[in-house]
């Protein structure tokens, strides 16, 4: 009786400790989307900056007189 309460006691705590590691996985996936959603908008935004740029040398230049 004793060990059939000692083998239940330890199949619980490793199915515990097996789904808080899940739980630690799962967190860490949400942080990285999190990161590249992040850096994808940071990208959105500097090439948006160097159009702009691109857009107002060409202005310049065309307005050029040779």
């Amino acid at each position: 009786m004793t060990t059939s309460i000692t083998r239940l006691t330890a199949w619980l705590s490793l199915l515990v400790a097996d789904a808080r590691m899940r739980a630690r996985d799962e967190a860490d996936h949400g942080e990285v989307v999190e990161k590249v959603i992040i850096v994808a908008a940071a990208a959105a935004i500097a090439i948006a900056a160097m159009a702009a740029i691109a857009l107002a040398v060409d202005i310049k230049v065309g307005s050029i007189e040779l």
